[in-house]
């Protein structure tokens, strides 16, 4: 980054769907030699000349704005034009020196004269053919100014990562939180459409949603995601930040996942446990059989494998290779499980399979699976006691002594990570 006097120039950038399409009336642009010159602050004292580089281009436009104020509402801003820490900020105090000694007032001076402060990167936004719309609006909040419109969620996506990226969050979460922005799309989003959002337009709004505090949001999307199965998987830094979720959500979202899944595996081989002990599991005194326990064993391992929970493999030569961990729904998985039939030897033998004992344990997990999305105060506050990342995993979980309703809101969230966390488990009632 390199501050100097220079001439205005003149090339113009393409507004396109993905940024903002902000032409606010107020902010007018000047064209010189160089390129185009957004105002933002009319007398400013300062030309930001930004540019971002993508696959397929090296994008640049420059900005009038006014020094005093970007250091208010951006840290970053506030670091780089202290006098005295950085060159650059020497270099335009120098030029605003000569100045007011020529012209009385920095903003009396020729724009071509003030002095250019040069910025490479606005961070992990999505790929873009222009920048000036989505740098308008940022520079604008900034600014106090109006933005035009309500923009949709992948522009406020694009927003949050810029405004993080000039550690201006603050001030950008204030202007949306007055404007009401967030609330506005969820208001106007329904139930249809809601189901129906992809995982892309689900991450920007997890983004969107920590970055600029929307709890309802944190934890309706941070479930979706763990539930649906997008997360896990490997991440390119080139790709916007929604992919690649920061404070480690990413991680934490993907271990919620492999817990959850590790729990409902762990049902699974409870039954099969059960019926393949010595213990009699047919009750039916002196009509109680072992033929009973075989037949109800030899037809829960043909469904489990039917539903693709259970592979038989030979242990002599390890031939299949590592298993493929789920990658469907989880509630659509839970839902399998329960399609289990009442297997019946006999007709006197009514109950002896596993249905009526495995109905209760999935309505248990399906109820406690609604509630694993990441509570964003809690996360916000105590996030070394909340998190299951980096938590101790319990020896043993009592189903006797779990109680999910009528608990405060810490208890619920160590009551649900001890049963997906534990390293065994007591079904029983």
């Amino acid at each position: 980054m390199v501050a100097s006097s220079r001439s205005s120039g003149a090339r113009s950038s393409q507004l396109t769907p993905e940024t903002p399409a902000s032409e606010v009336s107020e902010k007018s642009s000047s064209q010189g030699s160089e390129g185009l010159v957004t105002s933002i602050e009319a007398k400013g004292d300062l030309i930001l000349k930004i540019q971002h580089e993508t696959p397929t281009a090296n994008l640049s436009h420059c900005f009038r704005v006014h020094s005093p104020i970007l250091q208010k509402t951006s840290k970053y801003f506030e670091r780089l034009l202290q006098p005295g820490r950085f060159e650059e900020a020497n270099s335009v105090k120098a030029t605003h020196d000569r100045l007011r000694a020529e012209y009385g007032a920095v903003e009396r001076a020729p724009e071509e004269e003030l002095p250019v402060l040069h910025i490479a990167e606005l961070g992990r936004i999505s790929s873009v053919k222009a920048i000036d719309g989505l740098l308008t609006d940022f520079l604008g909040i900034l600014h106090d100014k109006e933005i035009q419109g309500s923009p949709p969620v992948g522009n406020l996506a694009n927003l949050a990562v810029v405004a993080d990226r000039f550690d201006a969050i603050d001030t950008v979460k204030l202007y949306v939180k007055r404007k009401k922005l967030i609330r506005g799309i969820d208001g106007k989003t329904v139930p249809k459409t809601e189901a129906a959002l992809p995982e892309e337009k689900v991450r920007q709004r997890l983004l969107v949603a920590l970055l600029l505090d929307y709890p309802p949001w944190v934890e309706r999307y941070s479930l979706r995601l763990v539930t649906r199965g997008w997360v896990g998987k490997e991440a390119d830094l080139a790709s916007a930040l929604w992919w690649d979720l920061p404070q480690r959500v990413e991680e934490e979202l993907a271990f919620r996942r492999e817990c959850i899944l590790e729990t409902i595996q762990a049902v699974q081989s409870h039954f099969l446990a059960m019926y393949t002990s010595r213990e009699r599991q047919c009750k039916l005194g002196y009509d109680s059989s072992p033929q009973c326990d075989s037949f109800q064993l030899g037809e829960m391992i043909r469904f489990f494998s039917r539903i693709g929970t259970l592979r038989l493999q030979c242990t002599l030569v390890n031939t299949a290779g590592p298993s493929v961990p789920y990658e469907g729904d989880i509630f659509g998985l839970i839902d399998s499980f329960r399609q289990v039939p009442e297997y019946q030897i006999d007709r006197f033998h009514n109950h002896c399979g596993i249905r009526t004992k495995i109905t209760p344990l999935l309505d248990l997990l399906r109820e406690c699976v609604q509630h694993v999305g990441i509570c964003a105060e809690c996360w916000q506050d105590d996030r070394q006691t909340y998190a299951w990342v980096d938590a101790k995993p319990p020896l043993l979980w009592k189903r006797q002594t779990f109680r999910l309703r009528g608990q405060s809101c810490a208890s619920k969230h160590a009551g649900l990570r001890e049963l997906f966390m534990a390293g065994d488990r007591d079904w029983a009632l």
